[in-house]
């Protein structure tokens, strides 16, 4: 049987006394069972210690608190770390400084991301200031945490957008490789972590705050005045991490350039800033104005993402900073390091340029200049309002537009669709037609296509439309003219014979997406069956609103357990399966009741078998349940079961009404249909295609036993919120989104030097 994770919380302290005690409760306080902390505490002069010794009473007195402290001579933050973690035991590390804190489920967040083959988990902090009230904002302020495999764009760029020490969960295994920590970082040790750990693993991101950062009068690094010394420090510390990826990256079979030291825009402005403000104490004798605001210029333009209106704007500062007499240069400095400080006219183009900035590394000392994504989905799916939640979740961290028809033929429903508008922070472009209701074979207006994304200015398409249809054909087009990224997605599951159009139409669109997202296992291996390439993610078109489908409807069960399905009433759905386990239960004279929920043409046939089997009595036929319904008819089953089996044409490609029942706490009962063992992920839940004998037993199970029902609700609640919520579903696609931006960036040929005197003269 596997040991749960373990979750070690070493504080690291010298002489916050005040705010130690904070700190010290917080990772006491956690929600998840199996977390130790570990106090380690730096040579403090002030009261610390006192603070300790009382938890360390506490401790002999109430042998459940998971707490240990070291006290040891001023060695820095590098020994300290060294201390707590050579007395650590847990999988998961977690670094929190003494003038931070955690919130109570940090730790159950972070268990819940894990995955073995991750370095490490960063999180969002609150920013607080020394008395802890909040100062509206959080790190990293205005965009997304990088997320996935960073390798390649930190020894590239030698950064990523990252949070600091106390935001960051790190894995044993990784750590054990990269410990102890150098003397040299000493002082620095959290920039060793955060350079080093992203090389051997996985990062996951969670895009909510888990703990709080305080700024105030004594930290390190954050930058209140202008003042030289502090230029002087980032320029070290720049360097410092640049020489530690050189030394690193090759050990471990990678490259690294050169020129490392120049490729991020905030290395090179604070080498600028600290040379120009004080000449005779800059940290690198060699450097001259001319050509850090050469090299400027060069990173802006080579190596990051910045949009066209910020590169022009912030060659012209390094221009201006770089070339112009002192006096003249440090307005530039002060307006851009000190916002306070500028002029009215300037202070409102900067708020401009922050709500309207890209994807790239926060640069030190500066304030934050990143804009959120922009997505552009095309799909026919979101005609209906309730689709919509998805996008809704992805609009909190990004711009998200949506080239929907106006309306829908819908053939299932028999009537036409309108257009619903239920979230405003979803920018439509509703578009006319033709060959509504053909999902394969609608088509937009091309007008309308060049319209929306001229207008919306998107960094992705999205369409989730299969990938021979002729709506994917259009917007592959439209991505190779506008050389726009391309996501599908698509739930094909079964390599049909498709006609040759559709088979040019399906290499074409192949060639041109990205990524694509397969809705099931069986269709991603079916894109290497058709030769795809590119990234391939598992993923379901859309999650399930948590508010909507809650463990909260759930009424008190009565006498009877009640059994439901919900869905088509069709042959292969298999609902004669369910018919004959309630034959079984009733001869086991169990106390059970079966719903069926739904509408469709083998009702009939279904009814007269009930009959046949005797169980009519048992058995309710609801018929059809409108969408807006299903969470209070779903409340009602102690058992959901979906007993789909393989036809010719056909095998279940994700069965949504599972992760709906799921997200209740309801028992979730699957066949081994296409995907739904994988959606599921239970072997005690799934049982063969077409046994309705291994379904009576499961049921019979369920039925008997409250205590198994019970830890199978609560395993498909824990499931759902893992993996298949609407926020769930967001932060994997804004991983898969930066990755392919960053590859995309990374396909450029970069020269691999630095701009030198010789080339100045040849020139």
């Amino acid at each position: 049987m596997q040991h749960p994770l373990s979750v070690s919380i070493i504080i690291n302290n010298y002489n916050y006394d005040r705010f130690l005690a904070k700190a010290i409760d917080s990772a006491l306080a956690q929600t998840y069972a199996h977390v130790e902390v570990i106090v380690v505490d730096d040579g403090s002069t002030d009261n610390s210690r006192k603070i300790i010794a009382g938890y360390c009473d506490a401790r002999s007195a109430d042998p459940s608190v998971r707490f240990t402290s070291i006290l040891q001579a001023n060695g820095k933050q590098g020994a300290a770390f060294n201390n707590g973690f050579k007395h650590s035991q847990g999988d998961i590390i977690i670094f929190l400084d003494a003038d931070d804190y955690l919130y109570p489920q940090a730790a159950e967040h972070i268990v819940n991301a894990w995955r073995p083959d991750i370095a490490k988990v960063h999180y969002r902090l609150s920013v607080v200031d020394g008395d802890g009230h909040p100062k509206g904002f959080s790190f990293p302020q205005g965009g997304t945490l990088d997320s996935g495999h960073l390798r390649n764009k930190i020894l590239q760029t030698s950064g990523y957008a990252s949070v600091p020490t106390s935001g960051n969960a790190l894995s044993r295994s990784v750590m054990e490789k990269i410990f102890p920590i150098p003397v040299e970082f000493n002082t620095t040790s959290d920039d060793y972590l955060s350079s080093l750990v992203p090389l051997y693993g996985e990062v996951v991101a969670i895009e909510e705050e888990l703990g709080a950062y305080r700024i105030h009068d004594s930290n390190q690094w954050a930058l209140v005045e202008l003042d030289s010394s502090r230029f002087r420090r980032f320029v070290a510390h720049d360097l410092q991490r640049c020489a530690l990826l050189k030394a690193t990256g090759p050990t471990l079979g990678y490259q690294v350039p050169d020129n490392l030291e120049i490729r991020r825009f905030g290395s090179v402005w604070s080498r600028l800033v600290s040379l120009r403000l004080e000449p005779e104490k800059h940290p690198v004798p060699d450097d001259s104005a001319i050509l850090l605001a050469l090299w400027g210029v060069q990173s802006l333009w080579l190596y990051s993402s910045e949009s066209l209106v910020k590169r022009i704007l912030f060659s012209l500062w390094f221009i201006w900073v770089g070339l112009l007499p002192l006096p003249l240069a440090k307005p530039a400095i002060h307006w851009l390091f000190m916002p306070n400080q500028r002029p009215r006219p300037l202070h409102s183009l900067m708020n401009i340029l922050h709500r309207n900035r890209p994807k790239d590394v926060p640069q030190d000392g500066a304030e934050d200049i990143e804009k959120p994504l922009r997505v552009l989905f095309i799909s026919h799916t979101y005609v209906v309002g309730i689709n919509q939640g998805k996008l809704a979740a992805i609009a909190d961290q990004a711009e998200v537009g949506l080239l929907t028809p106006a309306t829908w033929c819908s053939q299932g429903w028999d009537r036409v669709l309108l257009l619903e508008t239920p979230f405003p922070n979803i920018t439509m472009f509703p578009s006319k037609i033709l060959f509504s209701g053909r999902g394969g074979a609608y088509v937009f207006n091309p007008f309308r296509i060049w319209q929306a994304i001229g207008q919306f200015k998107p960094d992705i398409l999205q369409v989730e439309e299969e990938v021979f249809s002729l709506c994917a054909l259009q917007l592959a087009i439209f991505s190779r003219l506008m050389r726009l990224p391309l996501v599908i997605f698509g739930w094909e599951n079964m390599d049909r014979n498709l006609p040759l159009p559709r088979r040019w139409i399906r290499d074409f669109v192949l060639s041109t997406a990205s990524a694509i997202l397969a809705g099931n296992r069986d269709g991603g291996q079916l894109l290497k069956q058709w030769d795809y390439r590119g990234i391939i993610e598992v993923m379901p078109q859309m999650g399930v609103d948590e508010e909507i489908f809650s463990p909260e409807l759930i009424t008190s069960s009565n006498d009877k357990i009640n059994i439901g399905f919900l869905g088509r009433i069709v042959p292969e759905k298999g609902i004669d399966l369910m018919l004959k386990a309630a034959q079984q239960l009733q001869k086991q004279g169990l106390p059970f009741e079966m719903t069926i929920c739904g509408s469709g043409p083998a009702q009939a046939d279904l009814v007269t078998m009930a009959k046949d089997l005797g169980v009519e009595g048992c058995v309710r036929w609801r018929g059809a349940v409108a969408h807006g319904q299903v969470p209070a008819e779903m409340a009602q089953f102690d058992v959901l079961v979906l007993p789909s089996r393989t036809i010719d044409t056909w095998k279940e490609q994700f069965g949504h009404v599972l992760i709906e029942s799921m997200a209740m706490g309801i028992p979730t009962v699957g066949s081994t249909c296409g995907e739904i063992p994988n959606v599921i992920d239970h072997p005690e839940l799934v049982f063969a295609e077409n046994d309705a004998d291994g379904l009576g037993t499961l049921l019979s199970r369920l039925v008997r036993d409250q205590e198994f029902r019970q830890s199978m609700g609560n395993f498909c609640l824990q499931r759902t919120q893992q993996h298949y919520t609407h926020k769930r579903i967001a932060q994997r696609l804004h991983t898969l989104w930066h990755n392919i931006l960053n590859t995309s960036c990374a396909k450029r040929t970069l020269p691999q030097g630095p701009i030198t005197k010789s080339t100045i003269s040849e020139a």
